[in-house]
């Protein structure tokens, strides 16, 4: 499938967003460039595949202005041409939503997503500039060898209401549905992740507050597991824009038939903002499932950093660090090693178009292969973003 189609869809209705009503917004994105990679599925030494050629990343976000109800929508496709390697080309669509209602006492909604891309994107993803603080990513197994598409979906409702000025109390779930295509038997397996979690909050002061939460999982892959486990987490506010947290805790995974692993779960992190820099990092410490058919547990480092250097230039770095380790021992995935970072600069030619050029580091490391791999890409365009907001 052609991805001509949606992006000229999503820049036929940014034209028509005076059409819309006043409480609505459409916030177009698209970014149009020339992509070089010199190992572009991240294979060993001797094995490396080059690509090069045009890539288009087209988003449309949809969403409500009103300050207690928040809903918006973000349809996104990506697609590369590649002329020398079209059996490496992929057209990659991705859905995601918000619904929130606040009150002064009351905050309910959820979060949704749905994407279906290439396992090249899927299990060797990049770093992002921003994330939410103590959530990781999107689970990852880094096996690239046969051409395959993952489809996801993910959807997490959430509920906290204010018991008095001081106390509260919470409620979360999420379901992770993953599934793999085009690969042969055996190359990926589907796997299923389901959480729910309710804690009790309280303020220790103007800025800070103490939240004891439990919960509970379940993975389904080639085995299933449960897992329960709390933590305690403790958050703090520098501003509104601004923020900390230290989170601990235990969690206690069995195996249908299996035993029983215990281990530590948690994180540290925060996130600063000012009028010309915006920084974040993030350590987490978690179980995931992956579409290797096995859980891992997941030591995990995220940095972002944006720096508006003047007006018109601007300078981004985002690295992100893992490694994986079978949380049980049964010898079907070795302990791996990934790491990706980008660094890379926007140049704002007029109000609405920018110029943006990135490099792209990648490397792999798995203790039972002969050497670990990297990669280098480059990528240069053009930006279009009417609606910015800075």
């Amino acid at each position: 499938m052609s991805c001509g189609a949606p992006a000229a869809a999503a820049v036929a209705v940014a034209l028509c967003a005076p059409a819309w009503p006043a409480n609505w917004e459409i916030a177009p994105r698209v970014e149009a460039g020339y992509r070089y990679n010199d190992n572009h599925r991240l294979d060993q030494p001797g094995e490396e595949v080059e690509v090069s050629g045009a890539e288009v990343d087209a988003r449309a976000t949809f969403r409500t202005i009103d300050p207690r109800t928040t809903f918006e929508i973000t349809p996104r496709v990506r697609a590369t041409h590649f002329p020398d390697e079209r059996d490496e080309d992929y057209t990659d669509y991705l859905l995601s939503g918000l619904f929130q209602d606040v009150t002064p006492r009351r905050r309910v909604g959820v979060r949704a997503e749905a994407t279906r891309e290439t396992v090249v994107r899927s299990e060797l993803p990049d770093p992002e500039l921003d994330g939410e603080l103590g959530v990781p990513d999107d689970p990852d197994s880094g096996r690239v060898r046969e051409r395959a598409d993952r489809d996801l979906l993910r959807v997490a409702p959430f509920f906290s209401y204010a018991l008095s000025e001081r106390y509260l109390v919470q409620f979360d779930a999420s379901l992770l549905d993953a599934s793999y295509s085009g690969a042969s038997r055996g190359a990926y397996q589907d796997f299923n992740e389901y959480n729910l979690g309710a804690g009790v909050g309280v303020q220790t002061s103007e800025r800070s507050s103490v939240l004891l939460r439990a919960f509970g999982s379940r993975y389904e892959t080639t085995f299933d597991s449960e897992g329960y486990g709390a933590e305690l987490r403790w958050t703090t506010d520098f501003s509104p824009t601004s923020r900390a947290y230290v989170s601990l805790g235990g969690q206690q995974t069995e195996r249908d038939g299996g035993e029983s692993q215990s281990g530590l779960v948690g994180g540290l992190g925060g996130r600063w903002t000012s009028q010309r820099n915006e920084f974040f990092i993030d350590l987490m410490r978690s179980v995931r499932a992956i579409g290797a058919g096995t859980i891992v547990e997941r030591h995990q480092l995220r940095l972002g950093i944006d720096h508006a250097v003047s007006p018109r230039l601007g300078l981004q770095l985002a690295v992100r660090a893992n490694r994986d380790e079978e949380l049980e021992d049964v010898g079907t995935y070795p302990t791996r090693e990934y790491a990706s970072a980008q660094a890379g600069l926007e140049w704002r030619w007029t109000r609405f178009v920018s110029l943006r050029a990135t490099y792209n580091y990648y490397w792999q490391e798995y203790e039972d292969e002969p050497s670990d791999a990297s990669a280098n890409s480059f990528l240069i365009g053009l930006v279009y973003e009417p609606k910015r907001r800075d």
